[in-house]
C-alpha cells in the first residue's frame, strides 16, 4: 500500500451526481470517506482517520460557547456528507457541494497526500494543470521562494 495519495485522475459524473473514486485513490482513502467544501472552490476528500483529526481539531472545549470555532465547525460539518459507495462502486456527491466547485459534469481528482481535492476539471486546466506551460513556469517562480 502506498503511504500517499499522489497525481491526479479524471472522471465523469453521472446523471445523478455519481462517480466512481479512481481506483488509485481508493485504498488510500479506505473503507469509508467524508466530503467537504474545500479552498478555492474544490472540495476535499478525507480517509476517516483523517477527518477523526479534523474533527477533533474543530471541537471546541464548549459546544455552547459563541465563539468562531463553533461557527467554523457548524459550517463545516452542514455541508459535509459521508461518502457512501453503491453496490456499483459510485459514491454520490451532494448537488449543493457540486454547486460550490462548479462540477458540472468533468471532474479531476488530485492526490494531496493524506487527502483528495476534487476539481472541476476546467477551473483545473485553466489554474493549475503543470502541462500548460504558463502554469507550470508560474509554478516554478512561486517555488523558488520556498527555497526549493
Amino acid at each position: 500500500m502506498a503511504k500517499y495519495m499522489l497525481g491526479n485522475a479524471r472522471h465523469q459524473l453521472d446523471d445523478k451526481g455519481r462517480v466512481r473514486i479512481p481506483a488509485k485513490f481508493k485504498e488510500g482513502l479506505g473503507a469509508v470517506s467524508y466530503i467537504l467544501p474545500g479552498r478555492d472552490g474544490c472540495l476535499f476528500v478525507f480517509p476517516e482517520n483523517q477527518f477523526d483529526t479534523l474533527i477533533d481539531s474543530l471541537s471546541p472545549a464548549n459546544i455552547y460557547a459563541n465563539d468562531e470555532q463553533n461557527e467554523l465547525a457548524t459550517m463545516l460539518m452542514a455541508a459535509g456528507s459521508s461518502l457512501d459507495e453503491d453496490a456499483q462502486g459510485r459514491v454520490r456527491i451532494a448537488p449543493e457541494l457540486l454547486k460550490v466547485a462548479g462540477i458540472k459534469k468533468d471532474i479531476v481528482f488530485v492526490g494531496r497526500g493524506k487527502f483528495l481535492e476534487v476539481w472541476a476539471a476546467e477551473k483545473w486546466d485553466s489554474d493549475f494543470s503543470v502541462l500548460k506551460p504558463e502554469n507550470l513556469s508560474r509554478i516554478i517562480e512561486r517555488l523558488k521562494h520556498f527555497g526549493v
